[in-house]
């Protein structure tokens, strides 16, 4: 198992952990960190040997998106096999990076397989446009390997952003909410704070924290999900993305006990208005009133509703379970 992935962080190492957990044995090409052509050449044959090895009938499970030539040689040459592909869509980056060269290919990959484990229903509609005949399970919520944190919380205007900030730009706005929302508060976990992010008199950067304990450490009463390049409505490609994607940060505000406020045009907004488990909005200026709006017996109840989620996303049981409903569908 890798220790470490240059893309995708703590959410493809879990789902690695949680698949070979599940007993599906890993494939794990040598000298992944080497590009010496010595190095290329074990791939190769370790690629040509495998491929040998791996029996007609037998069931692979990769995630997307792949991003090491090997492993897209490796599934070019099993597709041409009768050989069954899961593909497990952790992201989409033609659709997040706006570039639709990229997705156009994404799609014609996607075209070629037939059995898929998706985030939400959102990216289960979206898949099933372009790829009919596609047979899919959905996550929903990403699993999240550590200890849930189930002290109470008390309702506050602290709100709680995690993430790789560099890529969450209209957090640079959030003094304009200043004269309309004095009450509201933001503190601000990850790497890559921009100036202006730091320099507002309603921000608080509280740093970089391992993962699996950051859950402990959030101050705050609710987790933001939000994405784009204003306050005002998720824009850009990213903004755009959000109608797709299961955040992981949304499991981290769950895992830690922090009711979700997050834009209505997220992918995830129905499950969050199906669990009660936090609130939607329209543009981060609505933030004060519908907190105000929320009474102290509702907020404690959005914690409780919660538990049983972190619980489920703490064990790894969402993606067990999708694990578990596409098998039976095979």
């Amino acid at each position: 198992m890798q220790e470490q992935y240059v893309h995708g962080g703590v959410t493809n190492v879990d789902a690695e952990k949680l698949l070979l957990a599940e007993g599906i044995e890993s494939i794990f090409f040598p000298c992944h960190d080497s590009f010496s052509l010595r190095a290329k050449f074990t791939r190769l044959i370790f690629l040509v040997k495998k491929s040998r090895e791996i029996k007609k009938g037998s069931v692979v499970f990769f995630l997307f998106p792949l991003y090491a030539t090997m492993e897209k040689l490796f599934l070019r040459v099993l597709l041409k096999r009768k050989v069954t592909l899961v593909c497990y869509i952790v992201d989409i980056d033609g659709i997040k990076d706006g570039d639709e060269k990229l997705l156009e290919k994404e799609v014609h990959f996607f075209q070629r397989l037939k059995y898929f484990i998706v985030l939400n229903a959102a990216m289960d509609k979206w898949l099933k446009e372009r790829v009919p005949g596609a047979v899919t399970s959905a996550i929903n919520f990403h699993s999240f390997l550590t200890r849930p944190v189930y002290r109470e919380r008390v309702k506050s205007f602290q709100i709680v952003f995690a993430g790789n900030l560099a890529k969450s730009p209209f957090l640079e706005q959030l003094h304009l909410l200043n004269k309309q929302s004095p009450l509201l508060h933001f503190n601000l976990y990850g790497p890559d704070p921009s100036g202006p992010m730091m320099d507002q008199a309603n921000v608080t950067y509280h740093g970089v924290e391992k993962p699996y304990e950051l859950p402990e450490k959030l101050v705050g009463s609710f987790g933001l999900v939000w994405e784009g390049t204003s306050i005002e409505k998720p824009e850009s490609s990213i903004g755009h993305y959000i109608q797709y994607i299961t955040h992981h940060k949304l499991s981290l505000y769950i895992i830690s006990g922090l009711p979700v406020i997050i834009s209505v045009t997220a992918g995830t907004a129905p499950l969050v208005e199906k669990y009660k488990i936090g609130l939607t909005i329209h543009n981060l200026y609505e933030l004060e009133a519908k907190i105000k709006s929320v009474t102290e017996e509702e907020y404690l109840q959005m914690q409780a509703n919660m538990r049983p989620l972190a619980e489920k996303a703490s064990k790894g049981e969402f993606l067990a379970d999708a694990v578990a409903e596409i098998m039976g569908k095979l």
